[in-house]
C-alpha cells in the first residue's frame, strides 16, 4: 500500500466519525426545533453537552489530510465549490453562536437559528459530495441536490437512534419513544431517498448492498427497543454509504498526491497526535455517558 492509499484511507476514517459524531450533532439540531416537548429538547441538549464542540476536530482533521496530502484536489474543490462550503462553515458558526446564547438568554429566535442551520451545514456538505462523487458542475444541480437531502437525512436518522438510548439512560422514556418513533420515519424515508441512488449508482457493490442490510437490521432492532445495539447498525449503514460513495470518485491519486517525503512527516506528525487525541475523544465520551447520579435519598 502507497503513502497516497494511506492519507486517502485516513481522510476517509476522518470523514466517517465526522459523520456518525458531528453528523448525528446537526440532526440533533433538527429535532430539536421540532421538538413539542421540552423534555426532548433537554434530552437533545445533555446529549450534545461538551462534545458537539470536540466533533468539528474531524472535519478539521480532514481538510489538513486533504490540503497537504492532495494540495491539487484540495485547490479544485475549495476554487469550485467555495459557495455551498462557505454556507455549510456559516451554518456551523451560525448554530454554535445559537447553542450557547440560548444557555444565556433562552429565546425562540436561538431555537431557529440553531435548527435552521443544523440543516443547511449537512445539506451543502452531502450536496458538494454528491457533485464530487458523480463528476457533476453545480451543487445546485439534480445530483447535488439529491446528495443534500441524503445526506441530512442520514444525519436526522443517526440523530433519532443515538437519542433513544441518551432518553432512556436519562430515565426519560416518554422522550425515548418519541425519539424510536422519529427513527422509524426517518430511516424509513432515508431508505426510500437512497434506494434510486443505489440502483443507479451502486448496483453490485458490496458496501451498498451492507448498508441496506443494516439499515433493515437497524429498523428492526427499533422496532424491538434494542436502543444500544441499534446504535452499532445504524453507525455502519450510514458509514458504507459514504464509503460506497467514496468508491464512485475517479481520482489518480499518485498524480495528485504530494511527495512521499511529505507524506512520511504527515503520517509520522499524525501517529503522535493520534496519541493524544484519540484517548481524549475517548475518555471525553466515557465520561459524558455515564449515567448521571442520583441525589441521596
Amino acid at each position: 500500500m502507497s503513502y497516497p492509499d494511506i492519507a486517502l484511507g485516513l481522510i476517509l476514517l476522518g470523514l466517517s466519525a465526522y459523520l456518525l459524531f458531528g453528523g448525528a450533532d446537526f440532526g440533533a439540531g433538527l429535532w430539536h426545533l421540532l421538538a413539542r416537548h421540552r423534555r426532548d429538547r433537554e434530552v437533545i441538549e445533555h446529549a450534545m453537552g461538551p462534545v458537539w464542540e470536540a466533533n468539528h476536530v474531524w472535519l478539521i482533521f480532514v481538510m489538513v489530510m486533504t490540503w497537504t496530502a492532495f494540495p491539487p484536489v484540495f485547490a479544485d474543490v475549495m476554487s469550485a465549490h467555495w459557495v455551498p462550503l462557505s454556507l455549510a462553515a456559516l451554518g456551523i458558526v451560525a448554530r454554535g453562536s445559537a447553542f450557547v446564547f440560548a444557555k444565556a438568554a433562552p429565546s425562540r429566535a436561538y431555537a431557529w437559528v440553531f435548527g435552521i442551520s443544523s440543516v443547511l451545514t449537512p445539506y451543502c456538505m452531502g450536496a458538494v459530495a454528491a457533485v464530487i462523487a458523480t463528476g457533476g458542475s453545480s451543487w445546485l444541480s439534480p445530483a447535488g441536490a439529491y446528495g443534500g437531502a441524503l445526506t441530512t437525512g442520514l444525519c436526522a436518522y443517526l440523530a433519532a437512534v443515538y437519542l433513544t438510548w441518551d432518553g432512556r439512560r436519562l430515565d426519560r422514556a416518554d422522550s425515548a419513544e418519541r425519539f424510536r418513533a422519529c427513527a422509524l420515519v426517518s430511516g424509513t424515508v432515508v431508505g426510500l431517498i437512497a434506494l434510486p441512488g443505489a440502483l443507479t449508482l451502486g448496483v453490485g457493490s458490496p458496501l451498498i448492498t451492507a448498508s441496506a442490510l443494516a439499515g433493515v437490521v437497524s429498523l428492526a432492532l427499533l422496532l424491538l427497543r434494542r436502543f444500544l445495539a441499534v446504535r452499532v447498525t445504524a453507525a455502519l449503514a450510514v458509514a458504507t454509504v459514504l464509503w460506497g460513495a467514496a468508491g464512485l470518485a475517479d481520482l489518480d491519486l499518485h498524480a495528485v498526491a504530494a511527495h512521499d517525503a511529505v507524506l512520511q512527516i504527515v503520517l509520522a506528525a499524525l501517529g503522535v497526535g493520534t496519541l493524544i487525541l484519540v484517548p481524549s475523544m475517548i475518555w471525553l465520551f466515557v465520561l459524558f455517558q455515564r449515567a448521571p447520579e442520583r441525589p441521596a435519598a
